[in-house]
C-alpha cells in the first residue's frame, strides 16, 4: 500500500464531513418529536457538534497542511519505553467500552441511527490511531488501518459470541431449530428411534453435529460451538486469502486477513459454504493438475450437499484461481488454454448433483419432492429494494458492498487492461455476473430477501479477485509488463469502513432473562407435557431441543411437522404435505401440541407474505382443530389439544 500523509489526512476528513452531515440527517429526524425542552436540547447540541465537524472538516481539506505539520510533529517518532506501552494499550481498549456508553447510554433508544455512532467510531479511531503511532513509530496510514480493524473485529465477535446463552429456549423463530437438526445423526441414542435427517443445510447440520459426539452436553454448549465454528472456520477462511496471495509486507497480510473476516459477516457467507472455498484455496495449484481437480470435485460433493445455489460455486472459483493466476501467453492457444476450466466446470457441476443424490440416499428421507420444495416458491421483487423485511434492500445493499471493491479494480485496470488477455478479463466478469444475477434472484424467494446471505457466492469471488489485485499478485501477460496499480489510502478506508458500520450496526445488548421464570415457564410446561404424553403423542412444532438436551425427559419424539419444514411446505405451496397435515389435526393424531402463540393478525412488518401464508395455511388450520389449554406469557410458548369439535376463528 502507498502511504501519502496528505492524501490520508484528506481521505480521513472527507469521510469525517460525509459521516457528519449523514449524522446530522438521521440524529435530526429521530429526535424532533421528542417533547421535552431538556432533552430536546442535548440533540441540539449533539447536531451543532456534527455541524461544526463538516465545516472544521471541509476548512482543514483545503488546508491539510494544518494537521500534516501536527502528524509529522518529532513526538511521533520517539522511542517509547513499556510503560507508556502499557498505558497506551489500556487507552486503545477504553474506545471499546465508550463506543459501547455511547450507543447504549448516551444515544440509548433515543438515537438509534447507524451514521452518528459511525462517526463516533470513526473518531475513535484515530485517537486510537495516535497512540499505536506514539508505541509503534509505523506510518498513519498504518495505524489507522490497525485502529478501524480492531474496532469493527472486537465488535464483530462480540456478536458471534452474544447469543451464547443457557436461556432454555428459543432465541428466535428457529435459533433452538438448528441444534435439533445437528443431533439427528445421532437420532437412535439421543431419541431411541432412528430419524431423518435435515432437509436442507445438510453440511451446516454435520458440522453442528460434533458436539453430539459426547453425551449430555447442555444447550449453551451448543451455542458456543456454533459462535466458534464461525470464529474458526472465518479465521480460517481469511488466513488461507492471505497465504494464496503471499502479500509483500506485513501491513497488506493484516489488511487483507482482517478485512475479509469482516467482510464474511456483510452477507453473511455462512462457514458450511466456506469449506467449499477452504478446500479450493488449499487444493488448487496450477502446478499440481490432479490435486487441483481433486479439491474441485472435493469442495464440489460438498457444495451438492449444501445449496442448490452453490453447485457450481467451486468450480467457479478454482477457474477464478486459474484466470488470475496463469496467462493466456503461457500457452497463446485459445483451446489449451480454456480446456481445464471446461473440465472444471462439467466434472465439478456433475459431482453437486452426486453429492445431492448421496446425501438424499443417505437422509433417510421418503418425500423427496421436498428436497425440490424451494423450486416452487414466490419470487418477491420489491425486496430487492428498501422495505419492512430489510431496510437496505438487497440491490442497495450489495451495492455498497461491492462498491469499494469495484473502485479499486476499475483503479488497477484503468489504462492496463492489456494486461489480462480478453480471455481473463471476460471470463472474471461473466461469472461475476452470473453469481451476481442468480444471488438477486435467490434473494427475492419468499422466506428470504431479510439480508445479503444469498448474494455469498458473488461476495466470495469478489473478495477473492480483490485480494489478489490488492497484493499485486495478478499474472500479468508479458513477463516486463507494466504492473497493476498499487492500493492507496482512499480505497483501503472504504474497503474497511463498511464492514465496519455492518458490525457496529448489529450490537445488541447482552442476552439477560428472569432465571426463576424460564425455570418456572420450563418446569410447568414438562409437566404438562408429560401428562399429555401418557395419553398419545406430542407434537413439538416449536422448541423441540428441548427434547433434543433432556430438558423434557421422557416424552417420544414425533418426526412430523417441526417449524422449519413446515414454514418451507406453506411458502412453497407443498399441498400433498399439507394435506397430511391437516387431516392429522381433524384425526386428532396428537393428544398435545407445542407452538408459540399464534397471532392470526400479524400480516404486517417484517417477513409479511410468510407470516400470512402461516396464519392461513398452517395456525388457521391448527386453531380450528386444537385449542390452548396453556399459555406461558413470558415465554410465548402454548400447549395446545384437540377441541370437542372443530372452531374455526376468525380471520382478519
Amino acid at each position: 500500500m502507498k502511504h501519502d500523509l496528505k492524501i490520508f489526512v484528506r481521505t480521513y476528513l472527507v469521510m469525517c464531513v460525509a459521516l457528519a452531515a449523514i449524522a446530522i440527517y438521521q440524529t435530526e429526524a429521530e429526535t424532533r418529536a421528542l417533547l421535552r425542552i431538556s432533552t430536546r436540547y442535548k440533540w441540539v447540541v449533539v447536531i451543532a457538534f456534527f455541524a461544526i465537524n463538516v465545516i472544521a472538516g471541509i476548512y482543514f481539506y483545503l488546508r491539510p497542511e494544518k494537521i500534516t505539520r501536527f502528524l509529522e510533529d518529532s513526538f511521533f517518532e520517539k522511542t517509547s519505553g513499556w510503560l507508556l506501552k502499557i498505558i497506551g494499550a489500556i487507552l486503545i481498549l477504553a474506545g471499546f467500552p465508550f463506543l459501547w456508553w455511547i450507543k447504549f447510554s448516551f444515544f440509548g433508544k433515543a438515537l438509534t441511527a447507524l451514521f452518528p455512532l459511525l462517526w463516533v467510531m470513526w473518531a475513535v479511531a484515530f485517537f486510537q490511531a495516535i497512540i499505536f503511532k506514539r508505541i509503534t513509530r509505523f506510518s498513519w496510514s498504518t495505524v489507522f488501518m490497525l485502529a478501524l480493524l480492531l474496532n469493527g473485529i472486537v465488535f464483530q465477535i462480540y456478536t458471534i459470541f452474544q447469543p451464547v446463552t443457557d436461556y432454555p429456549f428459543s432465541l428466535g423463530w428457529s435459533e433452538a431449530s438448528r441444534y435439533y437438526y445437528g443431533s439427528l445423526l445421532f437420532s437412535q441414542s439421543i431419541y431411541g428411534v432412528k430419524l431423518p435427517l435435515s432437509i436442507w443445510h445438510a453440511t451446516r447440520y454435520f458440522l453442528q453435529a460434533i458436539p453430539f459426539f459426547i453425551n449430555g452436553l447442555p444447550l449453551w454448549f451448543d451455542r458456543l460451538w456454533q459462535s466458534l465454528l464461525w470464529l474458526g472456520i472465518t479465521g480460517l477462511t481469511s488466513f488461507l486469502i492471505v497465504r494464496r496471495v503471499k502479500p509483500q509486507n506485513w501491513e497488506t497480510k493484516i489488511f487483507l486477513g482482517g478485512w475479509f473476516f469482516l467482510y464474511v459477516f456483510q452477507g453473511a457467507i455462512y462457514y458450511h459454504l466456506q469449506i467449499c472455498i477452504i478446500i479450493i484455496l488449499l487444493g488448487v495449484s496450477m502446478r499440481h493438475p490432479w490435486r487441483s481437480l481433486i479439491a474441485v470435485l472435493a469442495a464440489s460433493f460438498w457444495a451438492g450437499m449444501s445449496r442448490l445455489n452453490w453447485y457450481p460455486v467451486p468450480a467457479m472459483l478454482a477457474i477464478t484461481l486459474y484466470l488470475l493466476e496463469e496467462s493466456f501467453s503461457k500457452t497463446n492457444n485459445f483451446w489449451r488454454y480454456i480446456a481445464k476450466p471446461i473440465l472444471w466446470g462439467a466434472l465439478g457441476l456433475i459431482t453437486a448433483f452426486l453429492g445431492q443424490t448421496f446425501y438424499i440416499w443417505i437422509s433417510g428421507e421418503t418425500d423427496l419432492t421436498a428436497f425440490s420444495s424451494s423450486l416452487h416458491s414466490p419470487l418477491l421483487w420489491y425486496r430487492w429494494f428498501p422495505n419492512d423485511t430489510n431496510a437496505l434492500g438487497i440491490i442497495p445493499g450489495i451495492i455498497i458492498v461491492s462498491l469499494p471493491l469495484l473502485a479499486l479494480l476499475f483503479r488497477a485496470l484503468s489504462g492496463r487492461l492489456n494486461n489480462l488477455h480478453f480471455l481473463r478479463s471476460g471470463g472474471l466478469a461473466l461469472m461475476l455476473l452470473v453469481l451476481l444475477g442468480g444471488g438477486l434472484v435467490v434473494s427475492t424467494k419468499i422466506g428470504g430477501g431479510g439480508d445479503l446471505h444469498n448474494m455469498d457466492a458473488y461476495m466470495a469471488m469478489l473478495a477473492i479477485i480483490a485480494a489478489y489485485f490488492i497484493a499485486d499478485r495478478v499474472e500479468t501477460e508479458a513477463a516486463n509488463g507494466s504492473k497493476f496499480e498499487a492500493v492507496t489510502w482512499p480505497f483501503v478506508a472504504l474497503m474497511l469502513i463498511v464492514p465496519a458500520a455492518f458490525s457496529l450496526s448489529r450490537i445488541v445488548p447482552p442476552i439477560q432473562y428472569d432465571r426463576v421464570q424460564a425455570q418456572k415457564d420450563l418446569s410447568t410446561l414438562r409437566t404438562t407435557v408429560q401428562s399429555y404424553s401418557k395419553s398419545g403423542q406430542v407434537l413439538f412444532i416449536y422448541e423441540r431441543h428441548l427434547l433434543t438436551f433432556g430438558m423434557i425427559p421422557n416424552v417420544p419424539i414425533v418426526k412430523d411437522y417441526e417449524v422449519i419444514p413446515l414454514m418451507e411446505m406453506a411458502i412453497s405451496g407443498n399441498q400433498p404435505y399439507l394435506n397430511k397435515f391437516y387431516s392429522d389435526l381433524k384425526n386428532h393424531r396428537f393428544a398435545a401440541i407445542v407452538a408459540t402463540k399464534q397471532n392470526l393478525d400479524v400480516n404486517s412488518g417484517d417477513f409479511a407474505e410468510e407470516s400470512a401464508m402461516w396464519n392461513q395455511l398452517v395456525a388457521y388450520h391448527l386453531l380450528c382443530e386444537y385449542e390452548p389449554t396453556l399459555t406461558l406469557e413470558s415465554s410465548n410458548i402454548q400447549v395446545l389439544v384437540p377441541r370437542a369439535a372443530p372452531e374455526c376463528p376468525q380471520m382478519p
